[in-house]
């Protein structure tokens, strides 16, 4: 086979922070990490996840005008690369597209179909791969892929606009991104359970401390963690029936019973991943945002999170219910001149090929969904190469119009997402009668298995709202948000 070798690849290679193997890249303790994200399988759970998918295409092209058109673009932990390809349908001029897993592999591939000159042996492996997957033979069982020609362009508008990288992006130098010390705009999903699961975040904050230029944005610019207390008496008792079976003190004449102190700990710790009913939420959440243009990897280590819920009904506090939200809001600085430039302004009259940049950007979201349903066919592959090349030069101050397309959520009264929710177990649950109030807090603090262990203090206020000195009740736990169980139900 192959391999094919890129340029920023070449360049590492004689760089002494990147100058391990490809099977160095990450610590050993990553290896399951970067290994999992390595499988296919994996990465389409992830596309096929519309609300995150397509939440982030419209980001980008909504941002497009002022951190995208035109700007050099870093993608952190870019896996298939769906980032950078939106970045540069946003018109980047360059992407760099930095992934520590094997699946820069298979990106890089997507960037050699890409090549209006496609070499023999390229062209004989694409051919030999389709026919094994009975491509263009539905009828047999195959899988139908339309004019698949090995022989054509793929995606041609990317040709000379993204730079696979294989490296953590904390190995990442100048010479990967081919001599550049700064980019304009950072994009990541960077994301875990709860936001924050898998420390991946960290990545993104180290990208933007050594290589965002001022003035520049990171996409996502801001995550919301909310958690709301939650009623669920049956789930509560299946965690607990799970530790009560080590109550068994004839078990094969074996007494097992000191075991089931360990087991009531670990089942509470161990927060339970899934979608649940709103219905089951017994108050708004309490809300923490995490700005990721501003925060510090130390804030971000180690926060807390301060709660407080008030009840309208009396009932049965059995745990939190967790869930996060994405903002999407540039951070480019819009200078107020003379004229207050606005983009309607500047491209009312079209650029030099008489087309505005909103009305080229429509187009773009139209061809790119179409691209999206027809999956790429050539006519669409045409349509979008098209529409980059009548993008116009714009005043880069430009401000770009606040819309919907800059949010997402995760939220049980939303559609579910591949991150589902979370909910983490009270070991003993609080009766709240109506009009009290629980209010505490929830310290989240990182752990060596790449996620947070987070001790939570809850205190039930008196009813008339005296000080909380003195509670009703209060409640403790401690949970680990890398030990996750899953609920199907």
């Amino acid at each position: 086979m192959t391999t094919t070798t890129t340029t920023a690849d070449k360049a590492a290679s004689s760089s002494s922070s990147a100058a391990a193997s490809s099977t160095e890249i990450y610590e050993q303790k990553d290896e399951a990490y970067f290994g999992y994200y390595s499988m296919l399988s994996h990465q389409a759970q992830m596309l096929q996840d519309t609300v995150r998918t397509a939440a982030y295409q419209r980001a980008i092209l909504n941002n497009a005008p002022r951190d995208f058109h035109d700007k050099v673009v870093m993608d952190v932990g870019a896996g298939n690369g769906i980032l950078s390809f939106f970045s540069a349908q946003a018109g980047a001029k360059k992407v760099y597209a930095i992934e520590a897993s094997n699946m820069v592999e298979c990106l890089q591939k997507v960037v050699d179909a890409a090549k209006p000159q496609r070499s023999p042996t390229e062209v004989a492996q694409e051919k030999e791969a389709l026919e094994l997957m009975g491509a263009g033979d539905a009828g047999l069982g195959g899988v139908s892929f339309g004019t698949t020609n090995p022989s054509e362009s793929r995606n041609a508008w990317l040709q000379g606009r993204l730079v696979p990288v294989h490296s953590k992006v904390e190995d990442v130098t100048p010479e990967h991104l081919e001599g550049h010390t700064q980019v304009d705009t950072i994009v990541s999903e960077c994301l875990g359970v709860l936001l924050v699961h898998e420390r991946m975040c960290e990545s993104f904050l180290n990208a933007r401390d050594r290589y965002l230029a001022p003035g520049g944005s990171v996409f996502p610019s801001a995550g919301t963690i909310c958690l709301a207390p939650f009623e669920d008496k049956q789930l509560w008792n299946d965690t607990a029936n799970k530790a009560k079976w080590w109550l068994n003190s004839n078990f094969y004449r074996v007494d097992v019973s000191p075991f089931a102190a360990l087991a009531f700990e670990e089942n509470f710790s161990s927060p339970v991943v899934g979608v649940f009913p709103p219905q089951c939420l017994l108050s708004v959440s309490s809300d923490y945002v995490i700005d990721f243009a501003s925060i510090t990897k130390e804030e971000l280590k180690e926060f807390t999170v301060p709660v407080e819920w008030t009840f309208t009904n009396a009932a049965i506090v059995h745990g939190l219910g967790g869930w996060f939200d994405l903002h999407f809001n540039s951070q480019a600085p819009t200078p107020v001149s003379d004229t207050d430039m606005t983009m309607g302004d500047a491209n009312a009259n079209g650029g030099a090929n008489g087309m505005s940049l909103e009305a080229a950007l429509a187009t773009l979201k139209t061809a790119s969904a179409s691209a999206s349903a027809a999956s790429g066919s050539a006519s669409n592959t045409t349509s979008m190469d098209a529409v980059l090349t009548t993008l116009p030069t714009i005043d880069s101050t430009a401000t770009t119009p606040a819309t919907a397309g800059n949010f997402m959520t995760t939220s049980p009264y939303a559609e579910p997402t591949h991150w589902q929710q979370v909910r983490f177990l009270l070991p003993e649950p609080l009766a709240v009668n109506r009009g009290q109030k629980i209010s505490g807090s929830v310290h989240c603090k990182v752990n060596d298995q790449r996620s947070y262990t987070m001790t939570a203090l809850l205190r039930l206020q008196n009813p008339d709202g005296t000080s909380s000195d003195t509670p009703i009740a209060t409640r403790k736990a401690v949970w680990r948000l890398d030990r996750q169980t899953y609920s199907w139900s």
